[in-house]
């Protein structure tokens, strides 16, 4: 397996059309060179010798031809994985109608660190046989793949062409997480005496709140609208079992690399998360950026959540606050940053009239150092890693 940048052909990308390579263009130019000199002095031989070059040029695309389209098949044994990991992608081609084949297929890899082309040769006309090759997880984030390049080219390399084809496929290396002990439970009732994790139980009044777009208007309270003079809804809360909200701060760290520090919040999260699905708790996601996903009982989407998530500096952790104060998701809030500052811990600790625990997973490694927050229960971890460690010797006790 090879891995190259694109082609030196100026061509329309991916149209499959043969045009002249760089070395071809020059070898053109002293072409046309000798043909202005020839013309300039009058010596016959000159314009002989400069429509050689031409002529080798065109002969040179006749033989390359133009690419036909391709139906390309591609398939990925797992297409989530963790960081160190190896996927095997397996390529099949069918070339549309008759024709020179491809002299070699190059697929795009996209991931979070850059994108790459993976040559590998081209099978024959009708070989039915698939090609593929060996990719690595280097570290989280997702690996788009594709679409397929197919290039050819003649012996000398004066024309070559190349044409893009298939869609593309994704894989997602999800965090690294650590197996974390007993959660933070908040004061929620638990009536059933179990955490079933479902959206089935006690469905109980909470609270008025003002109306925010997108709440079910079957909840306003008329009564309480018309003596505010402005829409409230009835907040209600589900008791049948514990509910938490974890949000991870995408913003990055607040010195170093970036997309480093994202990766440790990312792997702190997952390990919230992943203990609280492990317990059949009800669990939202969210980043500071915006997107969100609640589990239903599955993992895999909170992490796949986490390994899309990339550095946004311009994300506004003040406006993600305001929404777990007007829409609570439940008893515990906990909030991973590897760049909160201590104005900001105290805008989190705010939700205590909302939230009955407040937990704050700080990751000095790559943010600041934070003291004591009152109302909120800080953990100060260097890493991921050292999270599991100081999560331990926590009393979690309502």
């Amino acid at each position: 397996m090879a891995e190259a940048g694109g082609g030196d052909a100026r061509e329309r990308p991916g149209s499959g059309a043969v045009l002249p390579t760089a070395r071809g263009w020059l070898v053109l130019a002293g072409g046309a060179a000798l043909l202005v000199a020839g013309a300039g002095f009058g010596y016959r031989e000159l314009l002989v010798l400069g429509a050689v070059p031409f002529a080798v040029v065109l002969v040179s695309v006749a033989l390359v031809g133009r690419l036909r389209p391709m139906q390309v098949r591609r398939s990925v044994a797992t297409p989530r994985v963790s960081p160190g990991d190896e996927v095997e992608v397996v390529l099949g081609t069918d070339e549309d109608g008759r024709g020179r084949g491809a002299h070699l297929l190059a697929d795009r890899v996209a991931g979070p660190t850059g994108a790459r082309s993976v040559e590998l040769p081209a099978t024959r006309s009708g070989d039915p046989r698939p090609t593929g090759y060996r990719l690595r997880a280097e570290r989280r984030g997702v690996l788009d793949l594709g679409p397929l390049e197919s290039r050819r080219r003649d012996p000398l390399g004066l024309a070559a062409a190349r044409r893009v084809s298939g869609g593309t496929d994704r894989i997602w290396v999800h965090p690294r997480w650590e197996t974390l002990g007993a959660m933070p439970v908040g004061r929620s009732d638990d009536p059933q005496g179990v955490f079933d994790g479902g959206r089935a139980g006690s469905v109980s009044f909470h609270t008025l709140r003002d109306y925010v777009a997108g709440d079910d208007v079957r909840h306003i309270h008329w009564r309480s609208t018309a003596r505010q003079g402005k829409l409230m809804v009835r907040e209600h809360l589900d008791t049948s079992h514990t509910r938490i909200s974890v949000v991870a701060d995408d913003r990055g760290g607040a010195a170093g690399d970036e997309l480093a520090a994202l990766d440790e919040v990312a792997s702190a999260a997952a390990s919230v998360v992943a203990a609280a699905v492990e317990g059949r708790w009800a669990c939202e996601l969210r980043l500071v950026g915006g997107r969100s996903v609640e589990s239903t009982g599955r993992l895999a989407p909170m992490l796949d959540l986490l390994a899309e998530a990339h550095p946004n500096p311009g994300a506004d952790l003040a406006r993600e606050l305001w929404r777990l104060r007007n829409r609570p998701f439940g008893d515990t809030a906990v909030l991973v940053s590897a760049s909160i500052t201590a104005a900001e811990a105290r805008m989190f600790a705010r939700l205590g009239e909302v939230y009955p625990r407040l937990v704050l997973i700080v990751l000095r490694r790559y943010g600041r150092p934070l003291g004591a927050v009152p109302g909120v229960t800080v953990v100060d971890a260097g890493d991921a890693r050292d999270l599991a460690a100081r999560w331990s010797g926590e009393r979690w006790s309502a």
